[in-house]
């Protein structure tokens, strides 16, 4: 039998067998003679992992091996004395994995969303490790939350393969935060990518052994100059056993907040992040059931995944053929616009009702709104105060419903607003950007819905001419999940600040729309720039009816027009504002409007 050590070393074999299940029986006991403690394969099927069109798929299908293959394989690895693991891609791959013996079984960071394969694996007998590497925190908490269901405890392994991971790529401090969240309920554990042949690559696990991994996975091969799948971050065999030793030693040594993805790991996840796609050819006006959804790798694709739960149950509104990824285009969706404002400010009291061209501003914000006809509802969300009386009055005379909250707390007025009602995309639109331009609403949202973003940004656009596009289900986790929501007036700092772990979209423009202009309402310098404008536009017809064109043609007509704030600089956000996030804390559940 195997002697259990406090640190477990992982031979990982993956593909290095090149399609070749003897090579890969002969790799097992090299390796485990070696030293190593456990050998990991990877199970999988082509069509089980991409899509048929897919530029690797033929690749994966010539190096997977037949089920009759493992069937022998992994009861002679077995036989080695050591642990056997298996990466599987998909539920038959898991099913052969459980039938022929394997301890334990890893998941793929793309798949840590794929409820079905997450919900077997838990009910599967034997070890569970969780890629994290190329995966946002909530998608590892959501997974981990469906192993404690099921009585599992699981191993979450920090590290991802960029052929090869640059040293300044592996982030071992990610190591600390993991255990910070999840300490209480995983362990950790360092899969190690850097190249094989540079002088760090036997040292560099060690350092996140001290960080709190208590497994190390290294890739291995017989020959690196052979160049075979994945030696740029394998070790030869009298390499690994060198690696053993100091891992022993370091063993022997020890005794008994950096949550952001770099530019690789970003580019890694892109590269094979699993989407929904139609497991078969879906009606329009049809509802999703669970089953007319799988998750596969796709070409290419533009934006995030979405969390199963928000397709099933949702109405097409077009045909989608087998194997086309979803987006939310393709759905139908509600959409609110929130505007928010008060009465109260430092630099120009009583702004939201000063008259501008012989309209109020939040007046002529509200039929600015209007004019976006994508947008299903407009909830003017304001505080309590007694001052902020004569805003609900406007916006009720305006015909637009009212929602009252917390003077402090914009975030919780926002989703107080949405109350019970499931809302999908909120419009963020503070009171000062009176000049939103319906047209880029619109793109905006579009743009939004196909990204399958959750936050989306029109940066760039003149300010006040812009909106803030958001998931309703992004704000009610973000109310939940702030440790301080009281700093929300700069609710984008929320997000910008967690931008790792969010499906983030920012909307193309333009170069005839990209100004740096300030057309925000905020100060008395603001004030005369903006009436000049709208002045103007009243003259021309276009009182309320102008479009961004319009705009940067006025200010392109008169340039000199823009010094007239040109000195005022935006109000800086306040150095106490605290944006972290308890990410190990359960999500509100989605809802909406009272």
């Amino acid at each position: 039998m195997y002697h259990l050590k406090n640190f477990e070393i992982i031979a990982e074999i993956a593909n290095a067998h090149q399609g070749n299940p003897e090579t890969a029986a002969k790799m097992a006991a090299t390796f485990s003679k070696a030293g190593a403690d456990a050998v990991k394969f990877q199970i999988y099927f082509a069509d089980e992992l991409l899509t048929p069109d897919h530029s690797r798929f033929e690749h994966f299908k010539k190096q997977s091996f037949a089920p009759e293959a493992w069937a022998d394989l992994l009861p002679r690895a077995k036989a080695c004395n050591v642990r056997v693991y298996c990466d599987v891609f998909g539920i038959e791959a898991l099913s052969i994995a459980a039938r022929y013996g394997a301890d334990g079984f890893k998941l793929h960071a793309s798949d840590l969303s794929n409820n079905p394969l997450l919900d077997a694996v838990a009910e599967a007998p034997g070890r569970v490790f969780l890629s994290a590497g190329g995966a946002t925190i909530r998608e590892i908490v959501h997974a981990v939350e469906r192993m404690l269901k099921a009585g599992k405890r699981p191993v979450l392994l920090h590290g991802f393969q960029a052929y090869p991971t640059r040293i300044e790529d592996c982030c071992l401090a990610r190591l600390a935060w993991l255990h910070e969240v999840f300490g209480d309920s995983c362990d950790l554990g360092y899969a190690d990518h850097i190249a094989g042949d540079d002088p760090f690559a036997r040292s560099l696990p060690l350092f996140a052994m001290g960080l709190g991994a208590s497994v190390i996975e290294k890739h291995v091969t017989f020959d690196r100059d052979a160049r075979g799948v994945d030696y740029f971050s394998s070790l030869e065999p009298e390499e690994f056993q060198n690696f053993v030793n100091d891992v022993r030693h370091c063993e022997a040594a020890l005794g008994g907040r950096p949550s952001t993805m770099s530019e690789a790991e970003l580019a890694y996840r892109h590269a094979v992040k699993k989407h929904w796609v139609a497991a078969r050819d879906l009606k329009a006006g049809a509802v999703i059931a669970a089953e007319d959804l799988v998750m596969k790798r796709v070409e290419d694709a533009p934006g995030n995944p979405l969390p199963r739960e928000h397709l099933a149950g949702r109405r097409l509104k077009e045909d989608i053929p087998k194997d086309v990824r979803l987006s939310r285009t393709m759905l139908e969706t509600v959409v609110w616009a929130l505007p928010v404002a008060r009465s109260k400010s430092s630099r120009l009291p009583g702004k939201a009702l000063l008259e501008i061209a012989e309209r109020p501003a939040l007046a002529h914000l509200f039929e600015r709104l209007k004019q976006c006809t994508i947008v299903d509802r407009i909830v003017f969300c304001t505080t309590t105060d007694k001052e902020d009386d004569a805003l609900c009055a406007l916006a009720k005379h305006a015909g637009i419903d009212v929602y009252r909250g917390p003077s402090d707390d914009v975030l919780s007025r926002m989703v107080g607003a949405m109350g019970v009602e499931a809302v999908d995309v909120v419009l963020r639109v503070t009171g000062d950007d009176i000049l939103v331009d319906p047209d880029y609403v619109e793109r905006g949202v579009q743009h939004h819905l196909a990204a399958n973003a959750e936050y989306t940004d029109l940066k760039g656009l003149p300010s006040g001419t812009e909106v803030e596009v958001f998931d309703g289900a992004l704000l009610r986790e973000l109310l939940e999940a702030a440790k301080d929501s009281s700093g929300t007036e700069y609710l984008t700092n929320y997000i910008t600040d967690n931008k790792s772990h969010f499906r983030c979209a920012s909307l193309p423009l333009p170069d005839c729309h990209i100004h740096d202009w300030r057309l925000t309402l905020d100060t008395p310098e603001d004030l005369g720039v903006i009436t000049g404008l709208l002045e103007h536009m009243a003259k021309i017809g276009k009182a309320v009816t102008y479009r961004l064109d319009d705009i940067v043609d006025y200010f392109v007509q008169y340039p000199e027009r823009l010094e007239g704030n040109a000195s005022v600089r935006q109000k800086a956000k306040p150095i106490t504002v605290e944006t972290a996030m308890r990410w190990n804390r359960r999500p509100v559940s989605s809802g909406g409007m009272k």
